[in-house]
């Protein structure tokens, strides 16, 4: 990933783009940073409720089973959450 991304309408700053795994459990670690509570029952990789499921992979948890790999928040105009963008979703 960039460090600034466009997508559509808004801005993603990614601060940590260049960081690997492995530097971010380092950080965590020298920093007593808690994890969430999930990764403890498999879910390396943590979003939003529709899109996550327990994975041995970080990455491959989201979206499992589509293209797809990032989430974002996905409703359509009636409320619902979609897992495709498009004109009622976000």
């Amino acid at each position: 990933m960039d460090i600034v991304e466009v997508q559509e309408t808004w801005l993603r700053v990614n601060p940590l783009h260049d960081w690997s795994h492995e530097r971010v459990t380092s950080y965590l670690a020298e920093h007593a940073i808690l994890q969430h509570p999930l990764v403890a029952q498999g879910y390396p990789s943590i979003g939003c409720e529709p899109c996550t499921t327990p994975s041995a992979d970080v990455r491959a948890g989201r979206w499992a089973g589509t293209e797809k790999s990032e989430c974002g928040i996905h409703v359509t105009t009636d409320g619902k959450v979609s897992r495709i963008s498009g004109e009622n979703g976000g």
